[in-house]
């Protein structure tokens, strides 16, 4: 930063004589380079910084214009205000960059009103931009993370590996590599800048990928570990094991390529879809023999983990299909679980930016914290008339966060930097006085001292460090005075106060109350998946070709899924008094996983629930399941401590009573074992949804 701000100074300021494009040109390097907090390598940092240009040449274009009135500028840094920081829902190279594109309208946005000077601005800020690209990606970069196609393909080898050990317990090193790969994609391991977190399809597929490949990975995991794992494998299950490894190998190998695919070509799941469905029937007709002296589903889980291990399978290689191009996978018999693949860019992106459009999301309350406080600054700047009220807007952008609390610690710390950073500037100023190579010579000692010392010892001596360039800096533009650091102190204290008002108003509790709501969210949207995805599987007419996709059952449960997500991330960054137990949040994050999981795969698969009592019981242990997701998500609403009665788990001496013995043999075996297969896979689901839900009341 150093270096490209003094080259973009120096050239422009000495070189070009140009001291409008020289501010502009060296703003932009402290906007995109300090201010901005840009995630990734010095590869992707130097290509989020050139992507941002045009943005920038437009706030620029915007702030320009748009400072002929008070008013005008007001209203304008209202909505780009929020516009921007909003935009941080699309991803977190977004969201990084977006207090560095505030700044870009900050700052033409006050007087005078030049737009005779806009060529010299725009100028100025492309040169700034590319020589901060440049500086990021040959000046010292960070260094590359490996990619997360690359990662999903170690993931996906390390599965193929576990699937190889067919007759008893893998080896110590196999399951070691199996779970550091696992481990390896867990969204905190995954560096910001390569999660799959933006609305394009590549990304969704990305990360639809991702979890099948930990889904597989853990059931491997299970079935290895688990009691009985040291006996001989069935044929079949021998068989299936094969299929497993062969699909997860395709499947890494097509992602290690990284070749665009074309329909058809690439690793295929109908060789595993093909084991896999007489494996899940005949499974399951052994299972409901044991029901009855296992009514804790103790074998039925440990002899489903292997038929869930090939379900992941088949996902892992859809998804590795569709993230490499091939959009014919919703045509697949597993393609269920893919509506996605036949959505328009436009209509992803939108729902993405709609997803965040209610007063419960924290980025929305984000956005509008920092445009009401940004639109206030503004307009207290311009009615004042405050000689550098750039500064003031700078303050508030810089100081708002999102609790009163850590706002009122910001001001503190940036205040007491300021005063210190003031009286060094003051004294600085009153010496050297109209010296221009003085200054020249500081600029750069200063700037490298500034920029060093307020990431390593904090906001005070940020602010310190930035008075002192700031002081330097305009002391070689215009002349100045000593003058100029009290200037500076009002400004910020100006600035402060403005941002801890806002911080004040809106929403001064931060993600603490939100946190609960968005959880009770994922509460509710996980019972009406649960009645959604039973009446599916029951309310049908068994062929599998005639069946909704789902689609909008499993968007509402994304919503839900992603407003948690993000006030839990927010949550957990912020100084709170945790007095008292707290609820198990992740685990409400992975009961929203699992009943999206069940939507996804269960309303296609083959069969047909019979008789009416089987599916009746079925209806009833679904009801109960959800009914107390629903308390639960009251008790949170009303912020309790934890609901009255204990979760209920699916009642198996009731399905006994009723379900009629599957004989040996008959015309019908088959398709009553197709049957049992449909019925255990959610029993299983309802079982696991009620785990989740005893794990959440343990917790509370």
């Amino acid at each position: 930063m150093t270096t490209a701000s003094c080259v973009a100074f120096y050239l422009c300021r000495y070189g070009l004589d140009r001291t409008v494009m020289s501010v502009y040109a060296t703003f932009t390097v402290v906007s995109l380079g300090a201010l901005a907090r840009i995630p990734g390598s010095g590869r992707q940092r130097a290509a989020t910084t050139l992507t941002a240009v045009p943005a920038g040449l437009a706030l620029i274009t915007l702030g320009t214009l748009l400072a002929v009135q008070t008013w005008a500028a007001v209203l304008g840094m209202l909505v780009i205000g929020f516009l921007v920081a909003y935009a941080g829902t699309t991803g977190p190279r977004i969201a990084g960059a977006a207090p560095g594109m505030q700044l870009l309208y900050i700052l033409p946005c006050f007087p005078p009103y030049a737009p005779q000077a806009l060529d010299q601005r725009l100028l100025g800020f492309v040169l700034g931009a590319v020589l901060l690209a440049l500086a990021q990606r040959f000046l010292l970069p960070e260094p590359a993370t490996p990619p997360l196609r690359l990662l999903l393909a170690d993931a996906a080898d390390a599965a193929a590996a576990l699937a190889d050990h067919r007759g008893g317990p893998a080896a110590a090193p196999v399951l070691s590599r199996a779970r550091a790969a696992a481990d390896a994609l867990r969204p905190s391991r995954v560096p910001p800048a390569d999660q799959p977190a933006s609305p394009t399809l590549r990304h969704k597929a990305m990360a639809h990928a991702a979890e099948a490949v930990r889904t597989l990975l853990a059931r491997l995991d299970a079935l290895h570990t688990a009691a009985g794992a040291h006996s001989a494998y069935r044929p079949e299950t021998v068989v299936l094991l094969e299929a497993i490894g062969a699909a997860a190998r395709g499947a890494a190998g097509a992602l290690r390529q990284g070749r665009r695919l074309r329909p058809g070509e690439g690793p295929s799941a109908a060789a595993l879809e093909e084991e896999l469905g007489p494996v899940r029937s005949h499974r399951a007709l052994d299972s409901l023999e044991r029901l009855g002296a296992d009514d804790r589903l103790v074998y039925v889980r440990r002899r489903s983990l292997v038929v869930q291990a090939a379900d992941a399978a088949v996902v892992l290689v859809l998804a590795s299909r569709l993230l490499l191009g091939d959009r014919t996978v919703n045509r697949d018999p597993a393609g269920h679980s893919f509506a996605y693949a036949r959505a328009r860019p436009t209509e992803l992106w939108w729902r993405r930016l709609t997803a965040h459009l209610t007063p419960r999301s924290v980025i929305f309350q984000n956005a509008c914290r920092f445009a009401l406080g940004l639109a206030a600054a503004r307009a207290v700047a311009g009615l004042l008339d405050l000689q550098h009220g750039f500064w003031v807007l700078l303050a508030t952008l810089t100081l708002t966060r999102t609790t009163s609390l850590e706002t009122r610690s910001a001001v503190r710390q940036a205040l007491i930097g300021t005063l210190a950073g003031a009286v060094l500037a003051g004294g600085l100023l009153a010496l050297v006085h109209d010296r221009p190579p003085v200054y020249a010579v500081l600029l750069p000692l200063v700037m490298l001292l500034a920029f060093t010392a307020g990431p390593l010892r904090g906001l005070a001596w940020a602010q310190g460090g930035f008075t002192l360039v700031v002081a330097v800096l305009f002391a070689q533009v215009s002349p100045v005075t000593w003058q100029l650091a009290p200037v500076r102190l009002e400004d910020v204290l100006a600035g402060s106060l403005i941002g801890l008002a806002c911080g004040l108003v809106a929403w001064p509790r931060g993600a603490g109350p939100e946190v609960r709501r968005s959880m009770a969210a994922v509460c509710s949207a996980v019972a009406e998946g649960i009645g959604r995805t039973t009446g599916r599987v029951l309310d049908r007419t068994g062929t599998a070709g005639e069946r909704d996709d789902g689609g909008a059952g499993i968007l509402a449960i994304n919503r839900a899924l992603l407003l948690a997500q993000e006030s839990w991330a927010q949550y957990q960054s912020e100084p709170q008094n945790r007095n008292g137990p707290q609820p198990d949040w992740p685990a409400v994050l992975v009961a929203g996983a699992d009943a999206r999981r069940g939507e996804r795969l269960l309303p296609g698969r083959p069969g047909r629930i019979t008789p009416y009592e089987v599916g009746d019981w079925l209806r009833r242990a679904a009801g109960d399941t959800a009914a107390d997701y629903r308390a639960l998500a009251a008790h949170l609403c009303a912020d309790h401590a934890a609901p009255d009665a204990p979760p209920r788990p699916p009642d198996l001496r009731a399905l006994l009573a009723v379900a009629p013995p599957v004989p040996r043999h008959g015309p019908d075996r088959e398709a009553r074992a197709v049957s049992a297969a449909l019925l255990l896979d959610s029993v299983i689901w309802l079982d696991a949804l009620a785990t989740d839900l005893a794990r959440i009341h343990r917790e509370m």
